[in-house]
């Protein structure tokens, strides 16, 4: 390989703290290794590369886990020594650390330096990336006991000869960070830190100050999992490399880069104590007392320095941009790799091996790195290259592999954009002889395609510009036909094959397009739509918009398809030749893409339409079976019905059946005499069985005589109207006679099945098909054919009601829509079209399943009623498959047109009917959160204005329905603001609505004056607790040793200062009442207070504690505080936006409230 001699020399280092707390660190270390051997090769950035991991003293002696681990610097010349190791065996040692260790929060990063100092080399700089989550151990933030990890690492650094000498230097951090810089071996140090750490200036002070003296950078990781923090190891290194991805957009990394404001004094910086190092990082702090320990006072001192280092400090979100603007970069700029490749036949070797690896260990990392995108593409337009197709085919597979549904698809994307076969397709058309050229298609650039004016008034944005900006459709849009046939991707592609010209010879070619280039107008003869050219007219078809686009052989097919779909006659020859060979091809259960209603749609379409060409004699094809087999075509038709059926499952249908009497008054019909009684009764009020009495006579539920008398002597008639109604059972329905309608306060249920549960004796009309009690002793009597009552009176007694599919089935099962033989779908309308093909199988699915079978002749009911309409709503059904549409219904909130089963009920309550999507229902009902103010308006639906069904609530209003005092909430709700509470979960007051004013500030995190005295208190006594342990730590500090009384100090001094602070967090300010001196406390609210004393009640402003009248506390309020009506604020507004400043209604306004 022909190498590049840059000016300098760079090694990599890898500098990494592997105490326990670092697994994810490590973790990523695997990931990011492959990648930056790769990019070593592939650049020849780095001579070596190594892994130093650290940990701290506490595992100096473990033989596991040692202090040190070191892996041996690899090169990728195989120049082996006895420092040396291979590109496997970093990799193994990358993925053998184990995070082990770490007793303290610092850990012995200075040793870890010191030991990267003596593994460098003059004539060579190190690049030292170092992971870390916590401090050096520094003299302001590490115990000193004599037993403590920073007194045995200052024992060793400061030992003769310790790290080849070099040792001695890094015991002081600041002496260490300059002799990073200025000794004979150098280094640029990059400091990737944990978030927490990032964000704490005390810590991340001494890696800022690190990377600012060695010329490196400082970066704070928002994200730790392993594949974020690879992320940004490659990023950071490709940025230093100076290596942009080519047309990329602005990117956004999981971290942020940290620097100095001003660097002024950061030279003058003697050691790690110096006070002058304190707004760089934590050098200085004055309650270390003699030995090195803290005292009481430490946390006041911690502050002073966290507050003036956050002064000199500025973060900025990382992003392609932020990298390129302040990343240190190299001195000399990487070459061009597709340039090396093409020129390089050495270096084109190591391409395909290195990119071969890194698709087998991670193949999304083409796709994120510009040095593997570079190369992959020029790979790919290598067409003498051998291994090309073995390569492209292994990372297709590699693509499938990928178990995240997002990624793998992502990949796919931009795999498919990776190719620009712009040079093959030239080459394609110049090798068509020049006899064969002509009939040709092209796409005229001088035409330009605008919808109507009406049109594009009323188009969409996405409908407009897929109608008319062919120009500007990219290549992933182009190639969507091969994963979906949507409507919104065969019109975009349906626009392009309308707006192609097509010419038949030479002569009819305008002299522009004939005079251009066939690389600026390509013009594709249709000669190449043979099965001997490989149907390549319809692969790059396609080319004529973007140059460059060619289809694989099934999406060319599905292209055909479409332009045999649309009938458009010049591309039928060709279209109907590619279908006729690709037909076998189509019922293939490897190819998922096929088996959707679109796909399956758009080739049933193209057949109908070709085997309507063909009867109507437009062609001399002699196939009678079109452009599926017979058997397809019957499969296909099934399953685009199967799915359509079940998407039409809430399309209304409206259903005939009889109708429903309810206390309605008509003639008594057929009488018989009752034995008993001797009182005409109505033939439906016959007891069956018992020797010619009534029901009322044979009845035994009367409360007493009186009862009785009344009851039997109601409405005693034998020719008159008297109430019907109709028994309530669904399995019933029977109409029969009631004699004291005012005593029915219950659904009706006839005497047969309220009291005997068993069937009763009825016929049934001729007419309207209702059934009528008519009991078997009295059945000769029934005139033939039977007409009741009602439809001899000449009432309207057959309905219209509107129900769906859904609904039937419940009551009727499928069988009325599906025949399913050997119950061959197990869970019909279930599930994507592949799925139940693949399941079933495709012989199994033809043989057993057939969809709105017309030899169905069961009966069909609602509601327990005849449908006298079955056929009727089979049709409707079978209407909308045809059409391959479902009904849609406007959101009654948000008023999108949605197919039903979209819409849900608002509310489900009885009498409410609209319907609203789930956007809707959420955004709606889930207004009230946490901590916030309370709607009411969002407890109740926005239509009836009636509670919701409890599990309507429940499922969208994010627990609003277990809130306590709730109702006591929407009682005051014309009186008071109220708020949920976050620590309780009650519903408490906030402010009076009069003092509102209008809509009041949002409230976050809200809390109630109940718990916010509870939490108080408690902080109250925990100060109290924290207070008497310091003190007895105080009195048993004799009767401990050092380390131990130094430990409990600091405990006690702890737990003291974190109490403190809790308690002064929750107090609020007292003030006392300017009317009665009343001590009080103001929680949330405006500053507008009423005393609560029945003998005071003084209006007055909390702000400055001064009394009011009601009518002026306002004006106060707005003139002296800046509030709501401060004419400073809105006076001017009011008058620039028209308004009027009527002050009399204000008058009016507070002479209501004083009245």
């Amino acid at each position: 390989m022909a190498t590049n001699h840059f000016e300098e020399v760079y090694d990599l280092l890898l500098l990494v703290d592997a105490t326990s707390s670092m697994s994810n660190y490590l973790e990523s270390l695997r990931i990011s290794f492959p990648k930056i051997i790769s990019i070593s090769k592939l650049t020849n950035s780095f001579a070596r590369i190594g892994l130093l991991a650290y940990r701290d003293y506490t595992e100096a002696d473990n033989r596991y886990y040692p202090l040190l681990e070191w892996s041996g610097w690899y090169s990728h010349d195989n120049v082996m020594d006895a420092d040396s190791t291979t590109a496997e065996g970093l990799m193994q040692k990358a993925g053998s650390l184990v995070a082990s260790g770490g007793g303290d929060f610092p850990e012995a990063t200075k040793t870890g330096m010191a030991r990267a100092y003596s593994l460098m080399r003059e004539e060579a700089t190190t690049i030292i990336l170092l992971y870390t989550d916590a401090t050096p151990q520094c003299w302001t933030v590490a115990e000193k006991d004599p037993r403590s990890n920073y007194v045995a690492e200052q024992k060793a650094l400061k030992k003769e000869g310790s790290y080849g000498g070099f040792g001695p230097r890094f015991a002081d951090w600041v002496e260490g960070c300059n002799f990073m810089h200025t000794g004979l071996r150098k280094a640029h140090v990059f400091c990737f830190l944990d978030e927490d750490a990032g964000k704490d200036v005390l810590d991340s002070g001494f890696y800022l100050y690190l990377s600012t003296i060695t010329r490196g950078a400082c970066m704070s990781l928002t994200k730790s999992d392993p594949q974020s923090i690879a992320h940004v190891t490659v990023d950071v290194l490709l940025s230093w490399m100076e290596v942009a991805k080519p047309g990329a957009e602005k990117t956004s990394l999981p971290a942020t880069v940290i620097r100095y404001k001003l660097g002024t004094d950061i030279k003058k910086i003697k050691d790690e104590k110096d006070p002058v190092a304190s707004a760089f990082f934590w050098s200085h702090d004055p309650s270390v007392l003699e030995g090195g320990y803290k005292g009481l006072d430490s946390y006041q001192f911690r502050m002073q320095a966290k507050k003036q280092l956050e002064a000199n400090r500025v973060t900025k979100p990382v992003d392609s941009e932020v990298l390129a603007k302040f990343l240190p970069k190299r001195k000399t700029k990487a070459v061009d790799f597709a340039w090396q490749y093409n020129n390089d036949p050495q270096y084109k070797e190591i391409v395909i091996e290195e990119l071969k690896n890194i698709i087998e260990a991670d193949v999304t990392s083409i796709a994120l790195n510009p040095v593997f995108g570079s190369l992959w593409r020029a790979v790919c337009n290598d067409r003498a290259l051998p291994g090309r197709l073995a390569l492209t085919t292994l990372f297709a597979s590699s693509i499938d592999r990928l178990q995240d549904v997002e990624q793998r698809a992502r990949m796919k994307n931009w795999l498919e954009e990776s190719y620009d076969f712009a040079a093959d397709i030239l080459d394609m058309l110049e090798a068509v002889p020049e006899d064969q050229r002509y009939p040709c298609v092209f796409l005229d650039p001088t035409i330009e395609f605008l919808p109507a004016k009406e049109r594009r008034e009323k188009a969409s944005d996405e409908e407009e510009d897929d109608y008319y900006q062919i120009a500007a459709l990219r290549r992933d849009e182009l190639l969507d036909i091969g994963r979906a046939c949507e409507g919104r991707i065969l019109r975009r592609l349906g626009n392009v094959l309308t707006r192609l010209t097509y010419v038949e010879t030479a002569e009819q070619l305008p002299s522009h397009i004939a005079a251009a280039t066939l690389v600026k107008v390509p013009r594709i003869p249709i000669a190449l739509s043979s099965q001997s050219q490989e149907w390549k007219f319809w692969k790059i078809l396609l080319h004529t918009v973007l140059p460059g686009t060619m289809l694989s052989t099934r999406p060319a097919m599905v292209l055909a398809a479409l332009a045999m779909r649309m009938g458009i006659e010049p591309l039928f020859v060709p279209a109907s030749s590619a279908l006729m060979y690709w037909r076998d091809k189509w019922n293939n259960l490897e190819t998922p893409e096929t088996w959707t209603v679109g796909c399956l749609g758009l080739l049933l379409d193209a057949d109908n339409e070709y085997r309507k060409t063909r009867s109507d004699g437009k062609t001399s094809s002699k196939d009678p079976s079109g452009l599926l087999y017979p058997a397809d075509r019957t499969l296909f038709t099934q399953l685009v019905a199967h799915k359509l059926l079940e998407a039409n499952f809430q399309t209304t249908l409206v259903a005939v059946v009889s109708w429903t009497p309810e206390k309605t008054q008509l003639p008594i019909g057929h009488v018989v005499t009752c034995k008993r009684c001797k009182y005409p009764r109505s033939v439906t009020a016959m007891a069956l069985k018992s020797g010619g009495q009534c029901g009322l006579c044979v009845a035994s539920d009367y409360k007493d005589e009186a009862h009785k008398k009344r009851m039997m002597n109601s409405n005693i008639t034998d020719s008159g109207n008297i109430a019907w109604v109709e028994c309530s059972v669904r399995t019933c329905r029977a109409q029969y006679v009631c004699y004291n309608p005012d005593d029915l306060r219950v659904r009706p249920k006839c005497y047969y099945c309220r009291f005997l549960q068993c069937e009763a004796p009825t016929i049934e009309c001729a007419k309207c098909r209702s059934k009528v009690i008519w009991p078997s002793e009295w059945r000769a009597a029934a005139p033939t054919p039977f007409n009741c009552v009602a439809c001899v009176d000449g009432r309207k007694t057959v309905v219209t009601v509107d129900t769906t599919a859904e609904k039937l089935c419940k009551e009727n099962g499928q069988a009325w829509l599906l025949q399913n033989d050997k119950n061959t779908l197990k869970t019909p309308f279930q599930g994507s079209i592949f799925r139940t093909i693949t399941t079933v199988g495709p012989e199994a699915f033809l043989a057993n399943v057939r969809i709105l079978s017309p030899t169905y002749d069961g009966a069909l009911t609602f509601r327990g009623k005849p449908i006298q309409n079955r056929e009727a709503l089979r049709s409707t059904l079978v209407a909308w498959i045809h059409r391959r549409n479902v009904e849609k219904t406007t959101c009654s909130l948000c008023f999108s047109e949605l197919p039903n089963a979209r819409l849900l009920p608002a509310c489900r309550r009885r009498g409410c009917h609209q319907r609203i999507c789930e956007k809707c229902l959420g955004d709606w009902y889930g207004q009230n959160s946490v901590g916030q103010i309370v709607n009411p308006a969002a407890l109740f639906c926005p239509f009836c204005r009636r509670p919701p069904a409890a599990r309507t609530l429940a499922a969208y209003g994010k627990g609003i329905h277990a809130v306590g005092d709730l109702m006591t909430a929407l009682e005051e709700r014309g009186k008071w603001i109220h708020a949920w509470c976050r620590i309780c979960g009650k519903a408490r007051r906030l402010m009076e609505r009069e003092c509102a004013r209008g809509a009041p500030d949002p409230v976050d995190n809200f809390s109630c004056e109940d718990c916010n005295i509870e939490a108080l208190e408690n902080a109250r006594r925990a100060e109290e607790e924290a207070r008497r342990a310091a003190a007895e730590a105080a009195q048993l500090a004799h009767q401990l040793n050092i380390a131990d009384r130094r430990q409990r100090r600091i405990q006690a001094q702890h737990e003291l200062s974190v109490a403190e602070r809790a308690r002064a967090e929750l107090e609020y300010p007292v003030k006392k009442c300017p009317g009665c001196g009343v001590r009080s406390q103001k929680s949330y609210g405006c500053d507008h207070v009423r005393c609560p004393i029945k003998t005071c009640g003084v209006h007055w402003c909390w702000s400055c504690a001064k009394m009011f009248t009601q009518r002026d506390i306002y004006n106060h309020m707005s003139g002296a505080h800046g509030g709501w009506d401060a004419e400073g604020a809105w006076g001017g507004v009011r008058y620039r936006l028209g308004f009027q400043d009527d002050e009399d209604d204000y008058d009016e306004y507070y002479d209501e409230l004083e009245d």
